[in-house]
């Protein structure tokens, strides 16, 4: 099965070009990022000329299909073990009776 350049859906900030890319040729997303930052650094100061560019990317490259989109899904944020994330055991309320006119523990 051949590669094929499309759109990121898990790892865009505007329309998932630079991530589809990074995709592609299988850049970490610490790269994706420092070529984000660079591309924006250009884009300002090329006269829009490297904007325009990226508005045509967006337009013409496609969307990922479903299947190679689950294929992509980044569960990385989720654990699957319980213990990997702090639980708060709920405190047994204190249920004794107390007589209203008593201020004292106040």
């Amino acid at each position: 099965m051949s590669k094929q350049l499309t759109k990121s859906r898990t790892n865009k900030k505007v329309s998932g070009v630079i991530g589809g890319l990074g995709e592609y040729f299988g850049w970490s997303s610490d790269v994706i990022t420092i070529v984000r930052i660079v591309y924006a650094v250009l884009a300002l100061t090329s006269f829009g000329s490297l904007l325009l560019i990226y508005i045509v990317a967006a337009i013409v490259m496609p969307q990922p299909t479903r299947n190679e989109w689950k294929n992509k899904q980044d569960f990385s944020g989720f654990s699957q073990w319980p213990g990997d994330k702090p639980t708060q055991k709920n405190k047994m309320k204190d249920v004794t009776p107390f007589d209203d006119d008593d201020w004292s523990q106040f």
